[in-house]
């Protein structure tokens, strides 16, 4: 198709063509995914159904130590393990948040076919870290701190009592103080897991 003067307009019907000079090659996926996953701190692990493990990123090796050509039974394999509300034992995926083991709090994430599981494990201890100093700058008591720390790790209400051998009324009396606290200064309480979001009142701040 031209244009008034007899020019091509980029048309050719109705299919746009492609514009004159260089096409610039974009990264594969390898490309992009590895690094990505290096600078996030990320690390991944690949086992075969057997769970013998195939390959390992750098991080994973920093966590886990060089498991190449052994069968892993620990960390992310005992939360897999241990998950009797997997639908499919060969298919999807899993997470498990705010999981502890080799000496750190993760977030896990499992991703399985017939023929391997993928994990991928996010360390959380800088988000621990900002967190709690985010709370501390609202100027929460020790143990009120102590409360919001169990909090941001995903600890239970129930768990949470027996962890710091509190009563409910005495938990109520810290999550109340805390709530107070932050609003006081115009914010919501920040960092904690997304199934206590709906609890932020003080009527319901105590519900497991």
């Amino acid at each position: 198709m031209r244009g008034p003067g007899g020019e091509r307009n980029g048309f050719v019907g109705t299919v746009r063509c492609r514009p004159p000079g260089p096409v610039t090659e974009l990264p594969g996926m390898s490309d992009l995914l590895d690094p990505t996953l290096q600078a996030g701190g990320i690390a991944v692990c690949v086992k075969d159904t057997a769970k013998r493990v195939l390959s390992q990123n750098d991080c994973c090796r920093d966590i886990c130590g060089d498991r190449r050509g052994e069968t892993c039974t620990t960390g992310c394999m005992e939360l897999y393990a241990g998950d009797a509300a997997r639908q499919w034992k060969d298919r999807g995926s899993c997470l498990y948040q705010n999981s502890y083991f080799h000496g750190g709090f993760f977030d896990v994430t499992l991703l399985c076919t017939a023929e391997s599981i993928i994990t991928f494990l996010q360390p959380l201890a800088d988000r621990q870290r900002m967190a709690q100093a985010y709370y501390r700058e609202k100027g929460l008591t020790g143990r009120e701190l102590d409360v919001v720390s169990l909090i941001i790790r995903g600890l239970s209400n129930r768990a949470i009592c027996e962890s710091l051998a509190i009563s409910r009324a005495t938990l109520r009396t810290h999550l109340n103080n805390i709530y107070r606290k932050c609003r006081e200064q115009g914010e919501e309480p920040r960092f904690v897991p997304a199934n206590r979001r709906p609890d932020f009142g003080d009527a319901g701040c105590c519900r497991r």
